[in-house]
């Protein structure tokens, strides 16, 4: 039999009856879980399903990406032309060399 506290009981909504000896004593059948594997096999396979989906979607954008990268390298414009050496400007007290 499963021990548990009288908190524990309490939460599981157990009824519990007092012993002489101080302790309480719960009723076998109340104590057992129901089998939970089914639930959890289709939580499991719902779950699988999501990350099947969100792997795909992540396929599909990562294939966006490269493509809208491509297209960007492929219009992207030249570096600009260096600016021809523009004569200096002489001021009227410096002599014309």
């Amino acid at each position: 039999m499963t021990k548990l506290t009288l908190r524990e009981a309490s939460r599981r909504l157990i009824s519990a009856t007092t012993k002489g000896t101080g302790g309480y004593q719960f009723e076998a059948a109340e104590l057992q879980t129901p089998d939970l594997t089914p639930v959890l096999e289709a939580q499991i396979a719902a779950l699988r399903a999501v990350s099947e989906l969100l792997r795909t979607q992540l396929t599909d954008t990562r294939m966006e990406c490269d493509r809208w990268r491509q297209k960007a390298e492929r219009l992207a414009l030249p570096p600009p032309a260096p600016e021809p050496l523009r004569r200096q400007r002489r001021r009227w007290w410096q002599p014309a060399w």
